[in-house]
């Protein structure tokens, strides 16, 4: 069988990729897709009409394998999942909370005693006070 490069120009037909295991339909001459890396083979029409049955046969066999296949890989990485994040719990919980490296950055100063937030009173406001309470009737 002739070796065709990625890119080379070819007859139409069907070719083999080697490496990656899937068939090119080429329909009108021309370069073959992929790079100078490819590797492609040329698959006898009569081959491929003998071999189409026998894929369809290992196709129907193993599909329910795949199934429980993708099923069981999926059930597994959900539980290796939870059990990561149940240690990750575990080892917060169990781990001090002590960072001795932030012990005298947060420390703050002794706060000081609070000053009378009320300034002293002016004259007027007093006077104005007064007068409330003295026309208030409830009082």
């Amino acid at each position: 069988m002739t070796i065709y490069k990625g890119t080379q120009e070819v007859e139409p037909g069907l070719y083999l990729n080697v490496k990656r295991f899937s068939v090119k339909s080429v329909d009108t001459r021309g370069p073959l897709p992929g790079t100078e890396g490819d590797e492609y083979r040329r698959v006898p029409m009569l081959a491929m009409l003998a071999m189409a049955p026998l894929l369809g046969l290992v196709f129907v066999i193993f599909l329910p394998f795949i199934g429980f296949a993708m099923v069981t890989y999926l059930v597994g990485h959900k539980a290796a999942q939870a059990a990561g994040n149940l240690l990750a719990q575990v080892v917060r919980v169990v781990r001090p909370g002590w960072v001795p490296a932030l012990a005298f950055l947060t420390r703050s100063k002794p706060a000081e005693p609070e000053q009378n937030t009320k300034a002293k009173a002016d004259g007027w406001e007093e006077s104005v006070e007064k007068t409330l309470k003295e026309n208030d009737p409830h009082a």
